[in-house]
């Protein structure tokens, strides 16, 4: 019979069945199949979500890209861009990229980004002289440039992931460490752990023995003790990510430059004429929008506040901005735009909170420690698993979104990484830069249908025009893998916690 609903789960799956009922199906036929209570199902679904306050930034990062997307920002940074820096080789290119990066940044989704931007560059670049297998090429790849760039919302799933895993990795990591410190727990969470060990002791199999949902703290509350401590490694916080991103990101995207640059020349783009008028009059009009990027950057890197202040202080002040200052939004309009970016945010709670569960699942029948022996065994030294590891997620990044990669793969390959001596943050620079790559990969990689749609071309020819593009992301990929100090210089700099 269980055989027979994992099939049911497959096949239903090829059918189209959306990602999130194909993860919980696997999940709850997982439970069933060990005897397990539903009950637990849901309690492994709810206490990670609920007691991590880095949660409460997606809402807010989201509610912000939202109304920046409903408003006139795009134009806004388009023309501030080309004022800036449309006098140089491969200007308008470079105005694109720069545009689509922060752009994918705030809205953490890059086919929102196609679609706000791409109406605007492609007839922009394609009017400047640029080839249009070029121009498309750009603005499909272009469309998750900025997932390495604060606030980007992967960076902080991968950061509440990461961290539920680390709390873990001692059932299985390497030995003969100090264990790591107890973390402290408020009343509340403190409570909901009693409730759900109280619901595991009654949860028995048929042999009398209590099952184990390894969920949340609970491998660092209760196996600390019996299992060898856990290895002294650098703790994921999403400060830390914020700060690690932008090294790698930006070297990224000076590769494109560089690529622009000689594909104007190539194409014969001729410059445009730099206005010390046009610079004034584009900074003016974008005056109050240049603090939002600020907030973010000064603040983490400064130290005056956190991730999850800064998500409600840029949601409160794009607020103000794009309905009272600009009045580009009606406020008979902002429920509209509320409930658009909530949707959004529900979407991907459905798909963190349906993939949560099948990695516990996976935990509760050991998978992640028979993977961690099996690749121990095959693989003996760390350059060989990074490779294997890029391989790997090149191949996931174009089959699963993003969110639910994240939380289905990062559990089980964190505790893998950390035994072969990798930083659990470059980990996570790693982890993205290959998702970001398999955004626009063929044949399946999203921004390419998207930008089918959005460019009404077909897809065999956005294949042929993302593939220098994903030549230079692969060489950037290469550089950030086996070069961990562009990703952790600026942590260390900055001793940002």
């Amino acid at each position: 019979m269980t055989v027979l609903a994992f099939a049911m789960v497959a096949l239903l799956a090829l059918a189209g069945l959306p990602l999130f009922l194909v993860l919980a199906g696997f999940a709850i036929t997982g439970y069933i199949s060990t005897s397990q209570s539903l009950e637990l199902f849901f309690a492994s679904n709810f206490r990670p979500i609920a007691t991590s306050p880095v949660f409460l930034a997606i809402p807010l990062f989201t509610l912000a890209g939202y109304l920046m997307a409903e408003s006139k920002t795009p134009e806004r940074i388009v023309r501030f861009s080309k004022a800036l820096v449309g006098f140089f080789p491969g200007g308008l290119a470079i105005v694109a990229v720069v545009a689509c990066a922060v752009f994918t940044a705030f809205t953490g989704a890059s086919g929102v980004t196609i679609v706000a931007l791409g109406g605007l560059l492609l007839p922009a670049l394609l009017k400047d002289g640029y080839g249009e297998r070029f121009s498309l090429g750009l603005l499909t790849t272009g469309g998750s440039r900025g997932l390495l760039f604060p606030p980007s919302l992967p960076l902080i799933v991968y950061a509440m992931i990461a961290g539920l895993a680390m709390e873990g990795v001692g059932t299985f990591g390497q030995e003969g460490r100090e264990p790591q410190a107890q973390v402290q727990k408020t009343e509340e969470q403190e409570q909901m752990d009693k409730e759900i060990d109280e619901m595991l002791e009654s949860d028995k199999g048929e042999k009398g023995a209590p099952e184990k949902a390894k969920i949340g703290a609970q491998s660092a509350n209760k196996q600390e003790e019996a299992q060898p401590a856990v290895p002294q490694v650098t703790q994921v916080s999403v400060d830390k990510l914020f700060v690690a991103g932008a090294l790698p990101g930006a070297f990224a995207i000076i590769l494109v430059f560089l690529y622009a640059m000689f594909a104007s020349r190539k194409a014969g783009v001729s410059k445009q004429k730099f206005s010390l008028k046009e610079l004034w009059l584009s900074f003016k009009a974008i005056i109050w929008e240049v603090p939002v990027p600020l907030i973010v950057i000064v603040g983490i890197y400064g130290g005056f506040f956190t991730a999850i202040d800064a998500s409600a202080i840029v949601a409160m002040y794009v607020f103000i901005v794009e309905v009272f200052i600009y009045r580009d939004i009606k406020f008979s309009h902002v429920p509209k735009v509320f409930t658009e970016s909530m949707v959004l945010v529900g979407g991907i709670l459905l798909i963190l909170m349906s993939a949560l569960s099948l990695t516990n699942f996976f935990i509760d029948r050991e998978v992640p420690q028979s993977l961690f022996q099996f690749v121990k065994s095959a693989i003996d030294s760390k350059f060989m698993f990074l490779v294997v590891l890029n391989i790997f997620l090149l191949i996931v990044g174009c089959l699963m979104d993003i969110f639910s990669a994240i939380m289905v793969v990062v559990p089980m390959i964190t505790p893998i990484a950390i035994h072969y001596g990798i930083d659990p943050v470059h980990l996570g620079i790693v982890f993205l830069t290959n998702l970001e790559i398999g955004f626009s990969t063929p044949p399946v990689g999203v921004n390419l249908f998207v930008a089918s749609l959005a460019f009404r071309r077909p897809v065999i020819e956005l294949y042929r025009a993302t593939l220098p593009f994903l030549g230079l992301s692969l060489i950037a990929l290469v550089v950030i893998t086996y070069w961990p100090d562009l990703s952790l210089f600026l942590v260390r700099l900055t001793g940002v916690e």
